[in-house]
């Protein structure tokens, strides 16, 4: 599925890497055991550790490991969210092969980073039965040897959280997928992910505009397990107990339950528009800053809009596929872009401007008409998107227009009082 639209001739997806849900089909979580074994696994302590979100930005959805506490060692944690930076991650991440791996440590190191970084951490003990710790605590050993520790990481389908909520689903012999499918949670994959990228509205922006109508349609619970938060309460829910804080940050925010990237960009689309119909100014110097902020903005807008096409037709990064925003902001903007720069405060090149943001502006117009009318297919929470298009093309056509009309000479006769 995810090799869907890669180029032909791109890097290929490894053959050799370990899918969790395929090898735990494999395990009998109900072996029996003698009576020895069975005494140790009833005195070991299997857990879920969570980690609040921090930064930087790989980490805004926070963390999850499992960690296995046994009567004869000290308690260790594997954790599914680690990747190395080689020489070959940057070309993988770019074609959308983020290859993660799963490593064990001690959870005592692990804590200490932990409450370094000042992030709350909650752990909950999994009411397992001794068949289905053993089984578990085998799998986890089998999965970190060379060759079994690699797996292909996806933002919402397989992560460190979906990783530890399928090895718990399969020791509870489906029990927990099968109560977790049947909660509907009212929420999409991009509604439960943007509160996480409170912090940073820049990327709250770009990573919303990159990711297509995939990530809107309505999750489950158990689908929304892949952030760490929503699987520790989840599995709370289902135990009924509660969960236990290990350490409660001093300084970080919760995340919030709700964020409105659209209000948001609404605001920087106001901001944007000011500096637009500065370049209508009766001062030059006003109109060259106003086209140094116009094309240094459409630019970057441009630039993301090749970035995002790129994506769409030539990565395995499945969450871009379809996307309608490269419609409503196209790389067509960054003609919008060299037309300020080249202007630099000249009133009599406003022509070529006044063109292409009327056309963007019809363009956008239409395409929101359009998803009026066939909602259920344009399905795509991109109002944001709409909201910033609308604004400052329409910025864009009457600051022109302005600036067009008064670089126009007068028809009228000029009279000069005789001396």
């Amino acid at each position: 599925m995810l090799g869907a639209a890669s180029v032909q001739g791109g890097i290929p997806i490894r053959d050799d890497l370990f899918w969790s849900e395929e090898e735990l089909s494999k395990i009998d979580f109900s072996a029996p055991l003698d009576d020895d074994e069975k005494e140790y696994y009833e005195n070991t302590h299997i857990y879920i550790v969570t980690a609040a979100p921090s930064e930087p930005v790989y980490i805004y959805f926070g963390h999850a490991g499992i960690a296995i506490d046994t009567p004869d060692m000290p308690e260790v944690m594997f954790d599914y969210g680690t990747f190395r930076f080689d020489d070959s991650f940057y070309m993988n991440f770019i074609f959308g092969r983020l290859y993660y791996t799963v490593i064990e440590s001690y959870s005592s190191f692990r804590y200490d980073d932990f409450i370094a970084s000042d992030r709350t951490v909650k752990k909950i003990e999994l009411q397992l039965s001794p068949e289905a710790k053993k089984a578990v605590i085998g799998f986890l050993s089998y999965n970190i040897l060379p060759g079994n520790d690699t797996y292909l990481y996806h933002y919402y389908e397989d992560n460190c959280a979906t990783r530890l909520r399928d090895i718990y689903n399969a020791a509870t012999g489906g029990k927990f997928r099968e109560w977790a499918d049947g909660i509907e949670t009212g929420k999409s994959f991009r509604s439960w992910s943007t509160p996480y990228m409170s912090p940073s509205l820049f990327f709250a922006f770009v990573l919303n505009y990159l990711q297509g109508p995939s990530v809107d349609k309505p999750v489950n619970l158990y689908q929304a397990c892949f952030l760490p938060d929503v699987l520790i309460e989840a599995i709370s829910e289902f135990e009924g107990i509660g969960s236990e804080t290990v350490y409660q940050t001093k300084t970080r925010e919760d995340t919030p339950d709700h964020y409105s990237l659209a209000i948001r960009s609404g605001f920087i689309s106001i901001v944007f528009a000011i500096a637009i119909f500065l370049s209508a100014a009766k001062w030059k110097w006003l109109r060259r800053i106003s086209d140094i902020i116009s094309g240094l903005v459409w630019l970057f807008m441009g630039v993301l809009a090749i970035i995002l096409l790129f994506m769409m037709i030539a990565t395995n990064h499945n969450v871009t596929y379809g996307n309608w925003n490269i419609m409503i902001i196209s790389p067509m903007v960054l003609a919008l872009s060299f037309l300020h720069f080249s202007s630099l405060g000249r009133r009599e090149r406003r022509k070529g401007i006044n063109g292409i943001s009327r056309f963007m502006l019809l363009v956008a117009l239409t395409m929101f008409i359009i998803k009026g009318c066939l909602l259920d297919f344009m399905i795509e929470d991109n109002l944001s998107y709409y909201i910033f298009a609308f604004i400052s093309y329409s910025a864009e056509l009457v600051s022109s227009a302005l600036s067009l009309s008064r670089s126009i000479p007068s028809k009228h006769p000029r009279y000069v009082l005789g001396q």
